[in-house]
C-alpha cells in the first residue's frame, strides 16, 4: 500500500469489474411458448399461421427476429397499435415468447382536403376505418367527399388480407357527380364497382384490378359546343388493370431524397361498349444539393389507342371520361386547370397523348423553428392532343404535340403538413398554343401529387 494516494486507494476498492458482452443470438433454442396478450379480436387459425415461423425458428436470434416479425404483422394489420416483445426461458430450457399489445380499437375516422386553386375548386372528405373486423386484419372503409366541383361522392370498400407481408384483396363501391364546368360544359356521373389484388414487398408495390364503370356525360347548357354534345350521353367500361411502382422518397408530398416510378396499362373491352388500350407512367427524383437545397426532376406521360375500327381511320374517338387533361396547380403551373390542349370553344375536350415535365428547386428551410416551410423555385411545360379519330389535322395536332410544348416558370412557397403539401407560386406563363387558358400571376394549390 505505500507509495498509493488515498484517491487510489478508493478508486481500487471500489472499482467496477470489466463487463463481459456474450452473445447469444446465434446459440441454438427453440420456442416452447408463445403467448399474445391484450388484443381483444383474433381469430385462432390465424393466430396459428401468424406463429409458425416463430415455432420453426433454430436459434434464440432467429426466434426474437420472427417475434418481431410477427408483432409487426399485428400492427400493420390494424390488430395492436403497439407490441412489445419479451423473451424468457422456461424450465425445460426451452424459450418462453411473450407479445404483450396494445388493442388497435374497433373504429378511426380521418378527414381530408383536396384544393387546386379558383377554376380547380376543392374538396372535403371524411373517412370512417373499421380495422379487424373478424379477428385477421380484414377491414372495411366508407368515405363521403364533397366539394365546389363535386357535387356528392361515396365509397366502400372491404379489405381482406392474403397469406404474405404486404399482400391483400379489396372489393368497392363507389358513385361520385363531377361538375366540370366552367372549363368544359358537362356534369359527370360516375359509378364503380371494382376488385383488386395488392402486394407491397420493401418500396416495391403491384396492383391487378378488374373494373366495371358506367359513366354519363349529361347536364350540358346551351352553350355547350358541338364536339361535347357529340360525347354526352352513357358509356360502359368493364377493363383490367395493372399497376406498378417503385417508391423510395422520404415524403410523398415534399420529397428531398429518393425516386418514384410507377406504370399503368388498361386494357378495356371485356364487355360494355368501350374498346381501347390505356398507358400511363410518372417518374420523379429528388437529390439534396448544398446549402440544404434540393433539386427535383418529374415527368408524366399517356397515351391510349382505340381497340373498336367501326369508327374507321384509326378508330372510335375515346370517351371524354378516359382522356388525359393537363394544366392547374397539380400538373402545369401557370395554366387553368385542364387549360392546355385540344378545345372546342370553352370546352376543353382532353386527348389521347400527353406528357408533362416539370424542374424545381426547393431553398433551406426559411424558419429556424420549423423545416416545413421552404421556397421554391420552378419550370413545367407540357402538352396534350387528340389524335384518333381521322380527320385532316390529325397531322397537325401531332406536330403540335412534339414541336410546341405549353410551359410557364415561377417562384413560391411550400408547406408540408403531415398529410398534405400547400403551395402559392408566382406563375409566369412562357409559351403557349392556340386555346390554351393561361393563369399568370398568383396560383395556389393544396393536395398530395404535384409534378
Amino acid at each position: 500500500m505505500e507509495g498509493m494516494s488515498a484517491r487510489d486507494i478508493f478508486n481500487g476498492a471500489f472499482r467496477q469489474p470489466p463487463v463481459k458482452e456474450l452473445d447469444v443470438s446465434k446459440q441454438p433454442a427453440r420456442a416452447g411458448r408463445v403467448s399474445v396478450t391484450g388484443v381483444s379480436r383474433i381469430r385462432p387459425s390465424f393466430l396459428d399461421r401468424l406463429l409458425q415461423p416463430t415455432f420453426s425458428a433454430q436459434t434464440v436470434g432467429q426466434v426474437a427476429a420472427e417475434a418481431r416479425e410477427a408483432g409487426g404483422r399485428l400492427q400493420a394489420l390494424g390488430i395492436a397499435k403497439q407490441v412489445a416483445v419479451e423473451l424468457d426461458t422456461l424450465s425445460d430450457g426451452t424459450l418462453d415468447v411473450r407479445l404483450r399489445c396494445v388493442d388497435g380499437g374497433r373504429l378511426s375516422l380521418r378527414t381530408g382536403v383536396d384544393v387546386g386553386g379558383a377554376s380547380e375548386g376543392g374538396t372535403v372528405s371524411v373517412v370512417a376505418r373499421l380495422p379487424n373486423l373478424w379477428g385477421a386484419g380484414e377491414w372495411a372503409e366508407a368515405e363521403w367527399a364533397r366539394g365546389t366541383r363535386t357535387a356528392a361522392a361515396a365509397r366502400a370498400v372491404l379489405g381482406i388480407p392474403l397469406d404474405g407481408v404486404g399482400r391483400a384483396a379489396e372489393a368497392s363501391l363507389a358513385q361520385a357527380e363531377v361538375d366540370h364546368r366552367p372549363y368544359s360544359g358537362h356534369v359527370e356521373l360516375r359509378r364503380l364497382a371494382r376488385m383488386a389484388v395488392k402486394a407491397q414487398q420493401g418500396p416495391v408495390s403491384h396492383e391487378v384490378a378488374y373494373a366495371l364503370a358506367w359513366r354519363e356525360v349529361r347536364g350540358l347548357g346551351a352553350a355547350a359546343s358541338p364536339s361535347l354534345r357529340a360525347l354526352a350521353g352513357h358509356s360502359v367500361k368493364s377493363s383490367v388493370t395493372y399497376e406498378v411502382a417503385l417508391d423510395s422518397r422520404d415524403s410523398h408530398t415534399v420529397p428531398t431524397a429518393g425516386s418514384l416510378l410507377r406504370a399503368t396499362a388498361e386494357l378495356a373491352g371485356l364487355g360494355g361498349d368501350v374498346r381501347l388500350a390505356r398507358v400511363q407512367a410518372e417518374a420523379q427524383a429528388s437529390r439534396p444539393l448544398a446549402a440544404g437545397c434540393v433539386l427535383s426532376a418529374g415527368v408524366q406521360a399517356g397515351a391510349l389507342a382505340s381497340l373498336d375500327a367501326r369508327g374507321g381511320g384509326g378508330g372510335r374517338v375515346p370517351p371524354i371520361s378516359d382522356r388525359f387533361f393537363v394544366g392547374g396547380a397539380h400538373s402545369v403551373r401557370g395554366f387553368e386547370y385542364r387549360g392546355i390542349g385540344p378545345r372546342d370553344g370553352a370546352d376543353a375536350l382532353g386527348g389521347d397523348v400527353f406528357y408533362a415535365v416539370g424542374l424545381s428547386v426547393l431553398t433551406p428551410p426559411l424558419l429556424r423553428s420549423t423545416d416545413a416551410l421552404r421556397g421554391h423555385v420552378w419550370a413545367n411545360a407540357g402538352q396534350c392532343a387528340l389524335l384518333l379519330g381521322g380527320g385532316k389535322g390529325s397531322r397537325t395536332e401531332f406536330a403540335r404535340f412534339l414541336a410546341s410544348p405549353s410551359a410557364a416558370i415561377g417562384v413560391g412557397l411550400v408547406y408540408r403538413h403531415s398529410m398534405v403539401r400547400a403551395e402559392v407560386s408566382w406563375c409566369v406563363p412562357v409559351s403557349a398554343t392556340t386555346g390554351d387558358r393561361l393563369s399568370a400571376g398568383l396560383q395556389f394549390g393544396l393536395g398530395f401529387q404535384f409534378l
